[in-house]
């Protein structure tokens, strides 16, 4: 199962961005082990996007546009399909990889040649900062994912990754239905299948749109991030069942305890709740794990008040902030 740099590709994804896709293709193309990088466009509507791509990078690249459009997430099946080499890490049209990601990423497969999933860690650039990922809670120079864990919380962001393009196949390819946890779903099915391992090192950077339209930030003001995230965890242990007989239940309150709602994300957003959403995140919110003696006193303000002051509140400091 020997791998080298031959054997991978870099699929730079793109729909109508012309604002970052150049330097996120630039990052690819600057390994320190080159590999080959393949451009997949969406169909997306502005022609001046290939233009762009191919006016600046040429033959470096191989340049791939979908004949109709496949959406997010049909468009990560859409480089499997495309890519010619055993081995594929996809990169957003925003986001940045290290100069020394495949360097760390054949580092990883070398010493555990056997799994599915191999990773780094990811810092995060907003307002034109990069913010580096916390310390790790190990000591050594990575670690093996624990399958339990990983069903709970996704443990690691999108870009900075290399799977085998015929393990991705075996385990049905991304979910294509899937709204804000397509990525999650992945990993997890090869974690399950294969075995997943990430190093400690910072390998790639994630761009924060916090003033942008983002369909992670939508999911986010509209209150469904916590609801689609169980939802996953539900998938994830049904799939661990399916696969290796496993019964796990489904922990909510340990959850809760050990990663509690965001007091922050709820006071912004909750104004702009559907009623029934309101309801399941002032419900989580309440049965969370205090972090600090603010989070704790307006728990009980909250369960005096319930899911309406909840929502009276964040109104009032939308209206004071705007």
């Amino acid at each position: 199962m020997g791998i080298c740099a031959d054997d991978i590709t870099i699929a730079v994804t793109v729909f109508d961005r012309r604002d970052y896709v150049l330097e996120a293709i630039r990052s690819a193309l600057g390994q320190t082990v080159p590999v080959k990088v393949m451009v997949v466009e969406d169909c997306g509507p502005d022609p001046a996007v290939r233009e762009a791509i191919v006016g600046e990078f040429g033959h470096r690249i191989e340049y791939i546009r979908n004949s109709s459009n496949r959406g997010l997430f049909d468009n990560w099946n859409a480089c499997l399909e495309y890519c010619r080499t055993p081995w594929l890490s996809i990169l957003h049209d925003d986001d940045l990889l290290r100069p020394h990601f495949v360097e760390t990423m054949l580092q990883l497969v070398k010493k555990k040649p056997e799994l599915g999933f191999y990773c780094g860690r990811q810092a995060i650039l907003t307002n034109g900062v990069v913010i580096p990922p916390p310390p790790t809670n190990w000591a050594a120079p990575w670690r093996e994912i624990d399958i339990r864990s990983a069903a709970d919380v996704n443990f690691t962001l999108f870009p900075g990754h290399l799977f085998r393009v015929e393990n991705a196949l075996a385990v049905g390819g991304f979910e294509t239905h899937s709204y804000f946890t397509g990525d999650w779903d992945m990993w997890f099915r090869l974690t399950a299948r294969f075995g997943a391992v990430q190093s400690a090192a910072e390998v790639a950077i994630v761009r924060s749109h916090e003033t942008e339209g983002r369909g992670t930030l939508l999911v986010e003001r509209k209150g469904w991030k916590w609801a689609l995230d169980n939802r996953q965890r539900k998938r994830n242990l049904t799939y661990l069942k399916q696969i290796r007989g496993m019964e796990l239940p489904f922990e909510r309150t340990k959850l809760l305890e050990t990663s509690p709602i965001s007091l922050r994300l709820l006071l912004r957003h909750a104004h702009g709740f559907t009623r029934r959403i309101n309801y399941y995140n002032w419900w989580l919110f309440v049965h969370s794990r205090a972090p600090h003696w603010r989070y704790k006193v307006l728990q009980w303000l909250f369960r005096l008040a319930g899911p309406g002051g909840l929502r009276s509140l964040s109104r009032l400091l939308a209206k004071t902030t705007s």
